[in-house]
């Protein structure tokens, strides 16, 4: 692969290492300074409240020993302040006057008000950068028509993503996730777009209901590659070779990426080996911290922690030392699959979804992970069902698992059998598995649930 081919922006992307620290170092000490100067109800007040000025921050292992500056519950509290002291919605961490604000997208609103994000036109062409970066990755061209199955209403992956298809030069069919998955297969026979953008569950939505609304599988349909992001999946061997193999060979990448400059993306071995970090002049994600006490892991070769986001250039609404509450790994060894040198991770799952069975520590993903690999015995769809509130669970731990088509009495002891065991084996818990009819769990073209809290209809 020669580098034009390799690289969007081969002048960035393939910088030597100590030439890419460097200007990691400097671009954070400008934007230290900007948030501190810029946010004195937010960002400067967590600065001061540990006694940190800008000028105290001289390097990397200083900023790491700097607390955790936003989470989620924190973006809502400090939306709540700013309608009461300026009267709009948007965070008093937000650092750029309101009137360079050109462009709000949020989050679902799921666990209540939706959190907004906010970016100047900079911001948005940073994200173009980011978006591009990864898609050229994956193979997209310009000209290349892209399928978006993204979610369209306000969120990141919506609008953003049409227009940073447009402006890398492709022709983007904004069907969105919204328009359900019959309308978004009229769009993909009319078209015949070269790749498809949207969640794995998307992917696998495509696959079950296109014979029935086309009369034709998905693997006639000419998608050659599929970028997914948004929930677990696209790194999971069994789910990967269901995606492919029902696309008829399409390749399939796992991206997490979007706000703040962030750009990750898996490399195309058949083997999966976590998120490729290709963006770490803007944007780091792989700072990782205790789930527990918030210091800093030492980042080296399969270390794991809750991932801190940091924007070195964002303008609206920075990033900066910013936690989703995601549990990374991370590693920094040449890249197995393709030879990648710089940094790489894998999603584990969410810290706040962790469930403690006794004093093991179990994620839903990881359950996922193990049931994947029964399929085609299984579809793949499952949930962990929860009683009551976690973490703390007394086993044996409720699993719902979808069964294939066409299994019936003794095969469907043998499976559950086969599962438990499984489980308990590699996960050291003792799990009852419910199997269920294939289609009887909820299927959606956004994220996919791992988790069903049956305490909350009550």
């Amino acid at each position: 692969m020669t580098e034009s081919q390799q690289y969007w922006n081969p002048a960035v992307e393939g910088l030597p290492l100590e030439e890419l620290k460097r200007i990691q170092l400097q671009r954070l000490m400008t934007q230290i300074r900007y948030v501190y100067d810029n946010s004195p109800h937010f960002f400067r007040k967590k600065l001061e409240a540990v006694g940190a000025k800008p000028d105290d921050i001289r390097s990397w292992d200083d900023f790491r020993n700097l607390p955790i500056c936003r989470t989620k519950e924190e973006d809502r509290v400090a939306q709540e302040e700013s309608m009461a002291m300026f009267g709009h919605p948007y965070g008093t961490y937000l650092c750029a006057p309101l009137d360079q604000v050109k462009h709000v997208f949020c989050t679902s609103g799921t666990s209540g008000l939706p959190t907004f994000y906010t970016f100047t036109e900079a911001d948005m062409r940073l994200n173009d950068e980011s978006w591009a970066r990864s898609w050229w990755r994956a193979g997209i061209r310009p000209g290349d028509t892209v399928l978006q199955g993204f979610g369209l209403s306000m969120w990141s992956a919506g609008v953003p993503v049409v227009r940073a298809l447009a402006n890398m030069g492709c022709r983007p069919i904004a069907a969105g996730a919204e328009g359900g998955v019959e309308r978004m297969l009229m769009f993909a026979n009319l078209t015949r777009p070269r790749a498809l953008l949207g969640t794995p569950s998307l992917a696998e939505l495509i696959i079950e209901r296109c014979p029935g609304v086309l009369g034709k599988p998905a693997s006639e349909l000419g998608i050659e590659i599929i970028v997914a992001a948004g929930s677990p999946g696209a790194g999971i061997p069994g789910v990967r070779q269901k995606i492919e193999e029902g696309f008829g060979g399409a390749k399939i990448f796992d991206s997490s990426q979007g706000c703040w400059g962030l750009a990750n993306v898996s490399c195309d071995s058949a083997e999966y080996h976590g998120l490729h970090v290709i963006s770490e002049d803007n944007c780091i994600w792989y700072d990782i911290v205790d789930p527990e006490t918030k210091k800093p892991v030492a980042i080296e070769d399969g270390a794991v922690g809750e991932g801190v986001i940091t924007s070195f250039v964002h303008q609206a609404a920075p990033a900066f030392r910013y936690s989703f509450g995601d549990l990374l790994q991370v590693f920094t060894s040449p890249c197995p699959g393709c030879g990648f040198t710089g940094h790489r991770f894998k999603i584990i799952g969410r810290v706040d979804d962790m469930l403690n069975v006794r004093g093991i520590k179990v994620y839903p993903m990881g359950i996922k992970n193990v049931v994947a690999t029964f399929i085609p015995r299984v579809t793949g769809d499952m949930r962990v069902v929860l009683d009551q509130p976690g973490p703390k669970v007394d086993p044996p731990l409720k699993v719902k698992i979808e069964h294939s088509e066409g299994l019936q009495g003794p095969a469907l002891a043998v499976l559950k059998s086969d599962l438990e065991d499984r489980l308990r084996g590699l996960l050291k818990v003792r799990c009852d598995v419910m199997l269920v009819s294939p289609g009887s769990l909820e299927r959606s073209t956004l994220k996919g649930k791992l988790v069903e809290k049956t305490y909350e209809r009550n």
